[in-house]
């Protein structure tokens, strides 16, 4: 039976990767660095979410910022923390989780802690279809209020169809800026057989090519069985859920 939230907010976060390089021990960031992602399941105890706002990007001028929400609870006396985004997190949108009070869930987690806490990779509820896995977190390293995060095993940056939307978004780029480069070259004379014009094509051509073949690359990887390291990750979450990651019996992964 799903029971109201406590709901308060967060200050921003400002630690930075460079922050925990100095502030934790080497016995601490060998612990993180060599944590596996791990099975955890039972009832869902003392919910309480809390939003916050991070920084997302840099666009020149001023820094872009979003809300996150941080769902921390307790599951067979073991403390977890699930991070999820709630508005203006690029490519990705919030989500409502089938996650209540007194929920019996099944959890892919941390094997070490955060501050006490142990971070949710990944959920399901036996009553929903659907897979909910925490990618969002991981693409906004140093945005987070435990910056540990950054130690921990990391997921894909996008999934799905945050991914491919991506790719659209940079490929509807790279046309504006040929179209801009070829209308401020129109009639410009050619230097020893080429032109301004055709120099920043190219170098722009070579730029936009070299990043859609690393998206393209990785999903050739999952395809092929030849996982990448955050891949194999992902795989463990998976598993840690029983969920088949390919096949006609794959689950529906949620990006959140």
């Amino acid at each position: 039976m799903a029971h109201r939230l406590k709901s308060r907010s967060h200050p921003s976060s400002t630690g930075t990767p460079n922050d925990v390089e100095e502030n934790l021990s080497n016995d601490v960031k060998d612990r993180l660095r060599h944590a596996q992602i791990v099975r955890l399941e039972g009832e869902v105890a003392e919910l309480e979410c809390t939003q916050f706002t991070v920084t997302t990007d840099w666009n020149g001028n001023s820094f872009n910022h979003g809300t996150m929400r941080s769902f921390r609870f307790q599951v067979n006396g073991v403390f977890v923390v699930l991070y999820t985004p709630k508005d203006c997190i690029p490519y990705y949108g919030k989500v409502e989780l089938p996650l209540a009070e007194g929920d019996s869930i099944c959890l892919a987690i941390a094997s070490e802690a955060l501050s006490g806490r142990h971070l949710v990779y990944g959920f399901r509820n036996p009553a929903d279809p659907r897979v909910f896995v925490a990618f969002a977190a991981g693409s906004l390293e140093g945005s987070m209020p435990d910056s540990q995060i950054y130690y921990l095993p990391r997921l894909p940056r996008f999934w799905g169809k945050s991914r491919w939307k991506q790719a659209s978004v940079f490929g509807a780029f790279a046309v504006l800026a040929f179209t801009l480069f070829a209308y401020l070259g129109h009639g410009e004379p050619s230097g020893n057989g080429l032109s301004a014009t055709v120099v920043f094509n190219s170098i722009f051509g070579i730029a936009c090519a070299s990043y859609l073949l690393t998206i393209t690359y990785g999903a050739m990887r999952w395809r092929l069985s030849l996982p990448t390291r955050r891949q194999r990750n992902l795989l463990a979450v998976l598993s840690a859920l029983e969920v088949p990651a390919q096949g006609p019996n794959k689950g529906t992964i949620c990006a959140v």
